[in-house]
């Protein structure tokens, strides 16, 4: 039985501006508890110390914590360029799959280091800035600043419905925008609500918009009427000098500044205040609500999500009279504190337990990496609408843009023609010879199009003789119409027209990885030895993204170039796999098994399509005209050269070892025809009663057989089988007539090879080298029925200069 297959781990950075104690710290901290083992999270502070009190719980917990020194509190520009800097520093290093931004200056950073890295960003708001309660000036640039990056914003989080509300105010698609509540961890520590006298607390940074000024004054004027509850106000920050200098008078009151034991102080106390101008969805009031304690906070739409009036807790405007009003009620009333205490635990355990945050929050880490980001400040995503067509067809639509915009290189050539000429430097057939060099140029932009399917690794190779073939072959057309042209004209549109096209080539294939969704957790495995490694250079990138357990917002366009899916055979039907299914063609996304990425990645066939019976493909009988007249010109045309060189090697047989210069053997051709091929023989002159493979360091091998092997000089005399018609320069290589029947046998697909003309070289050849097995073979027809698929002048002129290659290296040579 087969070991279950685990969905992968994301990563996720979590991004911060202060790691000092505070609700956003809070909630960081709890949901790394809650997510620990389902996410790798790592963690960015702002500021220089690793050890903050975030910092050092996060260390804890076994999770990595990174120093982000320049991220501080402040909007100055240079500050911002150097985070994000220094962000993109981290995010080359990390690669993370979700950025996961809290506070408001630490995802302006993130959303402009996440859009110039093409990394999803979740924005989780812990209180706009824009609130109504927020002075104009404060609230215009806060509503500017959250507008602009809102269209690099993948997904935001609100912890409150009224941040929701805010947040409909930005350009912004709403099924985007979620309302995830905070949530803690439970503890131990209870409050005593039948401890008698009562004790107040107050947890709260001391700086806006918190308002613990309000609680001195309301204790001031209940001081007046002769009651001084002892009072704790916990919390640092900023403002805390003066409210303790406005405490001063009143010995009751005690300000102590920042705490890390909150939980255990609250259970010490039997009435929690919090005061505040706005409010999300404050932590401190959840501390109080996980302690079971009589609330008084200020009526803000927040807080009202949490709490109800006079059930829950009490809520009261921001005004010292009226807070007063409400303390003077709860110190004299034990039942009502413990029956808002009750209530209070009770709405904590019902819907603000980690678990009720982490879900949400998990299903949106999924969805991310598939949802598209807006290009401009203040737009929306555009929904992309060509998936349905393939990669390649994606690859050819590209190509044929960027060749009509290439024909501004050739316009840029003809006028620093122009200038020379007029300069005095040209002569006029310099110009008429870039206005030519639209011939070539055409016929490369051309090859280059029917090379589209090629493996991204051979692109280099690819473009390098399809633009170099016809701009070298310009000359000769010259000569043969007896025209002058100018030859620097020729170099300088090359030069132009090849770096336009290599500029296409890093453009859209080392830029932009292929991001490919899927459904069934078994097909990174099925796809992991194809794949090219994560932090390696080889083409293309692919990145795999799961498919989210809860499935994709209604309305969200997918962010994907293609989906792979396991054939029916090989799935077991559920209602998950047809939502996906549907999900996918609805919108409509291309769907590639596993075997057509394999032979998209690799330039071969799958070994399922070897055993396939069903598998067939056509030739291509205007290809196959063009080529055989190529054969016959350049066997001809290059006769002066082969046949004096023939002469030799077959004087240099004669004398290395007895017996005759040729070797002749059954071989099987284009339509199952057997003939006669001619080799120049490598190896001792026996009787071979069998059909048997070369093997390595093959003993039957003579010293001058080495050298022609290595060389590929044994295989001229198969020029006069070219001419004959037998074979061709390019194709399947021919295989013993004794072997055919054997593995026409094991392999179903294998008589498809002989659909076009043996060649003295082939993909086969170049990718994978001989052949010395059943096992080769089989990977060697995988190579050759992905050219018999394929075949076309492009990529017979990269088998060429691949050959050239392993001639000169002497690879695969036995």
């Amino acid at each position: 039985m087969s070991a279950p297959v685990h969905p992968p781990v994301p990563h996720v950075v979590l991004v911060i501006t202060k790691g000092e104690a505070g609700g956003a710290q809070t909630h960081v901290l709890e949901l790394c508890r809650a997510l620990q083992g389902r996410v790798r999270f790592t963690v960015v502070i702002g500021g220089d110390d690793t050890h903050s009190v975030l910092g050092q719980a996060l260390g804890d917990l076994g999770i990595a914590v990174l120093a982000l020194p320049s991220l501080q509190n402040s909007l100055n520009p240079l500050k911002v360029i150097t985070s994000v800097g220094a962000m993109l520093a981290h995010m080359r290093v990390l690669q993370p799959d979700v950025i996961h931004a809290h506070s408001a200056v630490a995802g302006v950073i993130a959303r402009l280091a996440g859009k110039l890295r093409q990394i999803p960003v979740v924005y989780t708001v812990h209180g706009f800035g824009f609130k109504p309660q927020a002075p104009w000036l404060i609230r215009t640039n806060a509503w500017l600043a959250e507008a602009v990056l809102a269209a690099w914003t993948t997904r935001m989080v609100c912890v409150s419905a009224h941040e929701k509300q805010l947040a409909a105010r930005l350009p912004m698609p709403p099924e985007r925008v979620s309302v995830v509540h905070n949530a803690l961890a439970d503890v131990p520590w209870r409050s005593d609500m039948a401890a008698q006298p009562p004790r107040l607390v107050m947890v709260a940074r001391m700086a806006a918009p918190k308002r613990p000024d309000v609680l001195i004054e309301a204790l001031a004027l209940l001081a007046h009427l002769g009651l001084q509850p002892d009072t704790r106000i916990l919390g640092g920050g900023p403002d805390l000098a003066r409210h303790q200098q406005a405490a001063a008078p009143m010995p009751h009151i005690q300000l102590e500044g920042d705490v890390s034991d909150v939980a255990q102080r609250l259970a010490q106390h039997q009435i929690f205040v919090l005061l505040s101008d706005h409010e999300g969805l404050p932590i401190s009031i959840l501390e109080a609500m996980r302690a079971g304690m009589a609330i008084v906070a200020t009526r803000l739409p927040g807080i009202e999500e949490m709490l109800t009036h006079e059930e829950s807790a009490w809520l009261v405007p921001n005004s010292p009279q009226a807070l007063a009003d409400a303390l003077q009620t709860l110190l004299a009333d034990a039942p009502l504190r413990q029956r808002l205490g009750r209530a209070a635990r009770a709405r904590y355990e019902a819907q603000f337990q980690p678990q009720a945050m982490a879900e949400p929050v998990l299903a949106i880490y999924q969805q991310a990496p598939l949802m598209h980001t807006a290009r401009w400040p203040m737009t929306r995503p555009r929904r992309h609408t060509q998936q349905l067509a393939s990669q390649q067809a994606h690859r050819q639509s590209a190509h044929l843009v960027w060749s009509l915009l290439g024909l501004a290189m050739i316009g840029l050539a003809y006028a620093i023609s122009q200038a020379l000429m007029a300069s005095g430097h040209a002569t006029v057939d310099f110009g008429r010879t870039v206005l030519a060099s639209l011939v070539p140029y055409a016929l490369a932009a051309h090859l280059l199009y029917r090379g589209a399917h090629m493996p991204a690794a051979e692109r280099g190779p690819l473009l390098l003789v399809t633009t170099g073939l016809p701009f070298w072959l310009t000359p000769l057309a010259f000569a043969l119409l007896q025209q002058p042209y100018s030859r620097g004209a020729l170099l300088l549109t090359y030069v132009l027209c090849t770096f336009w096209f290599w500029l296409a080539d890093q453009w859209f294939l080392r830029h932009r990885p292929w991001r490919l969704v899927y459904q069934d957790p078994r097909v990174p495995d099925l796809l992991a030895p194809w794949l090219p490694q994560p932090d390696g250079q080889q083409l293309p990138r692919i990145r795999l993204l799961p498919w989210p357990d809860q499935g994709m917002p209604p309305g969200a366009a997918l962010a994907c170039d293609g989906a792979v899916v396991l054939p029916a055979g090989s799935a077991s039907p559920s209602p998950e796999r047809q939502r996906f299914l549907t999900t996918l063609k609805l919108q409509h996304i291309r769907l590639y098994s596993p075997e057509s990425l394999q032979q998209s990645l690799t330039g071969r066939m799958a070994a399922e399509t070897l055993q396939n019976e069903l598998w067939q493909t056509d030739g291509n009988p205007a290809y196959d005209l063009v080529k055989r007249l190529i054969d016959v010109s350049v066997v001809l045309a290059l006769l002066p050269l082969w046949l004096p060189l023939a002469l030799l090697v077959a004087c240099g047989v004669k004398i290395d070892s007895p017996g005759p210069a040729l070797f002749s053997q059954r071989r099987t051709g284009m339509h199952g025809q057997s003939f006669r091929i001619w080799k120049f023989r490598s190896m001792r002159h026996e009787t071979q009663l069998t059909p048997q493979f070369a093997q390595a360091n093959d003993p039957r091998i003579t010293r001058f057989g080495h050298w022609i092997r290595r060389t590929r000089f044994d295989e001229i005399p198969q020029l006069f089988n070219v001419l004959m018609g037998h074979m061709s320069l390019i194709g399947p290589r021919p295989e013993q007539d004794g072997f055919v029947q054997q593995f026409a046998e094991q392999m179903p697909s294998y008589p498809y090879r002989h659909l076009v003309r043996p060649g003295l070289t082939g993909w086969a050849q170049v990718q994978q080298g001989y052949a010395a097995s059943a096992d080769e073979t089989a990977v060697k027809l995988s190579y050759d029925l992905y050219y018999i698929t394929h075949y076309s002048l492009a990529m017979d002129l990269l088998i060429v200069f691949k050959t050239i290659q392993t001639v000169l290296s002497g690879r695969g040579a036995r």
